[in-house]
């Protein structure tokens, strides 16, 4: 997804109209639009106002405009940051598959604990017999789980974690051991 379509996307699950989202910001509803549009790249101030406009981290607006081989490498980057780990198994049909962990990304057990929260919905929606009713419940717990992804860390339940994060990101900073993302 491009910026401009974040913003669209994150601005009508918060309800917001364009107007809204501008006034907010302090642009008028015209650039929203724009930028909405991608014709127009909001600057880094902007992207700053439109993050805190929409309760997300910058990077949810424009993180997601990457290819395969863009993902690749910020996978490269966090594999080697937080001492990645990787293991092949077999899936429920037989087919190989490739998981990662990091070893030092503690906050990754918030992010699985939420996930299999996001299945056991997905599960519990999928019995349900009227079609309509089970489609918009999907959509619904979709919906939920992109937010709490969007919003993140703010919605993290145990803000120790948090902390313990930190407190390593700084001691692997000062010991010279974080490579930092080239871009």
């Amino acid at each position: 997804m491009t910026t401009g379509e974040n913003i669209r996307r994150i601005r009508k699950q918060r309800g917001l109209t364009l107007k809204q989202l501008g006034d907010a910001v302090g642009v008028s509803e015209a650039y929203i639009r724009a930028y909405e549009a991608g014709r127009r790249n909001p600057k880094q101030q902007s992207l700053e106002a439109l993050a805190a406009a929409l309760h997300v981290n910058v990077e949810v607006l424009t993180g997601a405009d990457f290819d395969g081989i863009k993902a690749m490498h910020r996978l490269f980057q966090v594999f080697r940051q937080y001492s990645g780990e990787m293991i092949t198994y077999k899936d429920e049909d037989g087919n190989e598959r490739v998981a990662v962990g990091f070893g030092t990304l503690s906050l990754m057990s918030s992010w699985y604990e939420r996930y299999e929260e996001y299945q056991n919905t997905i599960k519990k929606c999928k019995k349900i017999k009227n079609v309509t009713e089970r489609a918009n419940a999907l959509l619904e717990a979709e919906a939920a789980f992109d937010t709490w992804m969007d919003t993140y860390p703010e919605c993290e339940k145990d803000p120790e974690k948090l902390e313990i994060q930190k407190m390593h990101d700084q001691f692997m900073d000062k010991m010279g051991l974080n490579p930092k993302d080239p871009e």
